[in-house]
């Protein structure tokens, strides 16, 4: 059986770049697999050392990224490696050349997790992108959700009914959060599904795997802050006090959002494994961070990431951990 797989493949983050790994993992489990290489350029060019854009926010991001040049350019390389060592692909296809041509010859069209059907997320316009709702498919051909995601975007009128017409051509649908079954449930015919994320679908011994030797000799608390929420600050003080550890922080920006014994701005997916693997407590913002903090049975605290919540929550609950999200200070001084 020959599965194509569509995904953020290749894109400056830990979490898509992991959740694509572990659901092509899990494929191989049932037949060859290829994932699409989309060139997605909103998204591809967040590897590039150096971003170049005339907008406002553009121009502030090259100053950004020409500022820590050396760290990016160390960072952007193992990225690439990775993508380059554990993926296996298709040859590099524009959304014209997809969409026209179409991509024949696979049994099955698996679009995968992450914010696939977030249109703030994929494009620079904010528009629904069919790759994402697998459009290029051939006509009658087997297509099935993974754990896509929303994220917060609500459709407009149009793009509802658009998407009602893709989802509705799809043999199974299934989805990461809770809110979005419901959501997508009153668009759709097909019955969505609530499921983990790729990432959880993979043992510890397999993420294990990958990881290089301990980046600390020193225990340490290990900080990663996605939307870096205000609640971060205090939480930080009050764990390296309770347990008496230095912190070390996963952060390509210029600063933590913390106070931090040591920041790190060039891991590559390896290292951010073995950060999350060897910390003695994990404080994170993030839904991917709290992921490989579940699964790689590792003590931590989910401060609410404020409107995008939803995620944080609904996989905490439906791993019975939800004693662990912290909204406010005084949830997680009981922990």
């Amino acid at each position: 059986m020959k599965i194509a797989m569509v995904t953020v493949h290749k894109a400056n983050n830990y979490g898509a770049i992991l959740q694509a790994y572990a659901l092509q993992q899990t494929l191989l489990n049932f037949g060859e697999v290829e994932i699409v290489d989309y060139e997605n350029e909103y998204l591809t060019r967040t590897l590039d050392t150096v971003r170049f854009s005339f907008s406002f926010h553009g121009l502030l991001g090259t100053g950004k990224d020409l500022f820590r040049v050396v760290p990016r350019s160390q960072l952007v390389r193992k990225f690439k490696k990775f993508i380059s060592e554990h993926y296996l692909m298709t040859k590099p296809y524009t959304q014209k050349e997809l969409l026209e041509n179409k991509l024949f010859g696979f049994d099955y069209y698996v679009i995968g997790s992450d914010q696939v059907w977030n249109s703030v997320c994929i494009n620079e316009k904010s528009k629904l992108d069919p790759v994402y709702f697998l459009a290029f498919a051939p006509e009658g051909a087997k297509k099935i959700s993974y754990a896509s995601s929303v994220g917060g975007y609500l459709f407009s009128g149009q793009e509802r009914v658009s998407v009602k017409k893709y989802l509705d051509s799809f043999l199974a649908v299934s989805v990461r959060e809770k809110n979005t079954q419901k959501y997508l449930g009153n668009i759709t015919v097909n019955e969505v599904e609530h499921v983990l994320d790729p990432t959880l679908l993979l043992e510890k011994s397999q993420w294990r795997k990958l990881v290089k030797p301990p980046v600390s000799d020193e225990p340490y608390l290990l900080l990663y802050t996605v939307p870096k929420v205000p609640l971060v600050r205090a939480a930080v003080d009050f764990f390296s006090k309770k347990f008496g550890l230095r912190v070390i922080a996963i952060d390509q920006g210029l600063l933590a959002g913390a106070r931090v014994d040591e920041l790190i701005r060039d891991a590559g997916p390896e290292e951010f494994l073995a950060l999350f693997l060897g910390a003695k407590f994990i404080i994170t913002d993030s839904f991917h961070g709290v992921c490989f903090s579940v699964n790689l049975e590792r003590p931590f605290v989910a401060l609410s990431p404020g409107e995008h919540a939803n995620r944080v929550e609904s996989l905490l609950s439906l791993v019975g951990l939800s004693d662990r999200f912290a909204a406010k200070s005084f949830d997680y001084e009981r922990l």
